[in-house]
């Protein structure tokens, strides 16, 4: 028992110690941030006493060769004032956002630009006498209200410094409190003194206290900062380096030594120091900067990786400054830093993110995700494709219910409501499942924007957030129509073998028993003639067989097109069945202004004109004469023909899901058999068409063909 309390106060203390690390490392971090603006708003300061020192330099020595030598290094120095000064107002925009140090960089702001803008103008034009006296007024003229308003931006950023390092040393005592207590503890339950000193909190601890004290030495600030960045660098595992390019030495700090794995006596050259850079991207890559910086005085930031002494595989962040001198570079230094952790968590995260985007972007899968009301919030590229919707006609207006075919919700509804003894509807039909953590994967019939339908396997998730709380649904759903359909197919043909085939095989059985018990030619006679019929009736369903398969078979490419015309392929039909049309006294109105031609497969077109008037005459009403309207249109570039008639018309309700079904009849009429829409549709789909229908119960019914 003592020894798991013992253990508990072990972890505990183990973890305070490492959230105050944390925490002290962070202000630390900050802490660097902010020295580093102090040195930079110094080196203000700095540059603005070079300038006016040139410019009194240049006035003495004007006319003279090493006045015109002096332009370039004035030039370097004023390009280096402005970008200091667009730092600091960057910093201060990002990281403080202070209102009083606002107010000085706007104040200051005008003697700035007066100094930039006198010096440019000099250095474009050095020989102009009136622009140099300019230049020279200017800069003497605004030197002192720079410098003292520059001092008072410096003295605020010490200020909100120091703030900060009165919060980092309440923390630290905050953290050896509680620290002390719990060693306290540890004695009181093991009865044993046990103390540790720590070490680095109280060098830490010195340091802070040196930095505070330094910080108000105005003159001294770029010494402290030096100091605390050292440290820092230690604690974020940030090292520097130099390469003397005169002497050809190398320097790496000890930090940079132990992210390279080498012993403390370590004395890189380098070469040596690039072939720690991984075969291949990296090592080319960094051999490529330094030559640019060598040849251009450009500086770099790179991650690569480095294998390490031991082996080891990091990743690394490379930061490089050249230095010139007359032209030439003549040194070059920077930081380098381990980045492996982080690094690898984003490319971990990287790869996770790919994947998942992958998933919710691929335009075959439907990806809706809906809140706990129903209501939709997420609609992916593949749902778009899929349902012809666009997602902004349907996030945070509309529920799936838009898209589902109604008499299938009400069915799964009871269903539901019978199993769980209680009413279930709205969208807990799609949800119930899910909501009790059991699977909730099913067939379901989706309905397009354009009428159209197709079959969905559709997998229905909760999506829960910390607390076990469901906040959304998600619903994942495969196109799987083309299986679905041929599964149809399948049963269709299965139908038709077990029933249309297996009656004239038997008659046929029972005709050749008859046939062999006949005597008289008479009676055989009699009898062969009834094989005939038997016959022709198999040869007609095996012939509705093939030609259904033959159009399942062919893909769009293997079917030849040709340009046509509807007016005479219509004629042409209404020669072929002129009889029934003039026995039906029916009258055809036809309307082909939109457009009469059409690039198609003729048979086919022929099928369909066929079939849809050979139905219209069919189930012509007898109450009325028959009128059939046919005419074509343009809708989205493409031709679209729509044939009316006012007949007998099909109950949608109860048929509109097998309309176009293989031996699929609506009415009682002894010529119906089921297999011309059935064909016609195949038709039509095999070259990327759809057809439609509209239809009222005794008043007539619309196809509407887009091709």
């Amino acid at each position: 028992m003592l020894n798991n309390k013992f253990r508990i106060l072990i972890i505990i203390f183990i973890l305070i110690i490492i959230s105050g690390q944390i925490i002290i490392e962070n202000a630390i971090s900050i802490q660097s941030s902010d020295a580093k603006t102090i040195n930079v708003a110094g080196k203000q300061r700095m540059y603005s006493q070079q300038i006016t020192k040139m410019a009194l330099y240049a006035n003495e020595a004007k006319n003279t060769p090493s006045f015109i030598k002096n332009i370039e290094p004035l030039k370097k120095v004023v390009d280096s004032f402005k970008k200091a000064d667009t730092y600091l107002k960057e910093k201060n925009r990002l990281n403080y956002n202070d209102e009083s140090i606002d107010l000085l960089f706007k104040k200051n702001t005008s003697y700035f630009n007066k100094i930039i803008n006198s010096s440019y103008k000099f250095i474009e034009n050095p020989e102009n006498k009136a622009v140099f006296n300019q230049f020279l007024e200017t800069v003497k003229s605004n030197e002192a209200p720079f410098l003292k308003t520059m001092d008072a931006i410096v003295n605020e950023y010490q200020q909100i410094s120091e703030r900060k390092l009165i919060f980092l040393k309440k923390m630290q005592y905050f953290f050896i409190t509680l620290t002390s207590f719990l060693l306290l503890g540890m004695i009181f339950f093991m009865f044993l003194p046990i103390f540790r000193k720590n070490k680095e909190l109280t060098s830490l601890n010195i340091e802070l206290e040196k930095f505070k004290k330094k910080v108000k030495q105005k003159e001294e600030d770029k010494k402290t900062v030096e100091e605390i960045l050292e440290r820092t660098n230690s604690i974020a595992r940030i090292g520097t380096w130099e390469l003397d390019l005169v002497n050809q030495n190398v320097f790496w700090s000890k930090v940079t030594r132990e992210i390279h794995d080498t012993d403390d006596d370590f004395v890189p050259e380098l070469e040596t120091g690039i072939d720690f850079y991984r075969e291949g991207y990296s090592r080319d890559k960094i051999k490529e900067v330094v030559a640019n910086s060598i040849k251009n005085n450009t500086s770099w930031d790179e991650e690569l990786q480095i294998v390490t002494g031991k082996g080891n595989l990091i990743w690394i962040r490379t930061i490089g400054q050249p230095e010139f001198v007359n032209g030439e570079c003549v040194r070059m230094y920077g930081t380098f830093q381990d980045i492996n952790t982080v690094k690898t968590a984003q490319i971990k995260l990287k790869n996770v993110n790919e994947e998942l985007s992958a998933i919710f972007n691929s335009v075959t899968i439907s990806i809706i995700r809906t809140d706990t009301n129903g209501i939709i919030t997420y609609f992916n590229e593949g749902a778009e494709t899929l349902l012809g919707y666009k997602s902004e006609e349907l996030i945070n207006k509309k529920t799936p219910a838009i898209f589902h075919n109604k008499e299938e919700v009400r069915k799964r509804g009871k269903e539901l409501s019978i199993e769980y003894n209680e009413e279930i509807s709205g969208i807990d039909i799609f949800t119930k499942l899910a909501k009790e953590g059991k699977e909730d994967s099913r067939e379901w019939t989706y309905i397009r924007k354009d009428g159209s339908y197709f079959y969905v396997q559709l997998n229905m998730n909760a999506i829960k957030n910390d607390n076990g709380d469901i906040v959304a649904f998600l619903a994942v759903g495969a196109d799987i129509t083309k299986v679905t359909e041929q599964n149809q197919q399948l049963a269709n043909f299965a139908q038709i073998a077990s029933h249309n085939l297996r009656a004239p095989v038997a008659n046929l059985s029972s005709l050749l028993e008859f046939y062999d018990l006949c005597d008289t030619p008479e009676e055989k006679k009699f009898i062969f003639d009834k094989f005939k019929t038997v016959i022709a009736h198999l040869s007609e369903t095996l012939n509705t067989l093939i030609e259904a398969i033959k159009i399942r078979g062919k893909k769009g490419s293997e079917i030849e097109t040709k340009t046509l015309s509807f007016s005479k392929i219509l004629k042409k039909i209404e020669e072929v069945i002129s009889e029934e049309i003039l026995k039906k006294k029916a009258v055809i109105y036809t309307d082909f202004s939109a457009t009469d031609t059409i690039k198609y497969n003729e048979p086919y077109l022929e099928s369909i004109i066929f079939n849809l008037i050979s139905n219209s005459l069919r189930y012509a009403s007898p109450e009325r004469t028959p009128r059939i309207e046919i005419k074509t249109s343009i809708k989205e570039g493409r031709t679209q023909l729509i044939v009316t008639d006012n007949g007998l018309g099909i109950d949608l309700k109860r048929h509109g899901h097998k309309l176009f079904g293989l031996n699929k009849v609506f009415h009682r009429h002894k010529d119906s058999k089921g297999v011309g829409l059935y064909i016609l549709k195949n038709q039509i789909t095999s070259l990327k068409g759809t057809i439609t229908c509209t239809s009222e119960v005794d008043k007539g019914t619309t196809f509407t063909i887009l091709f």
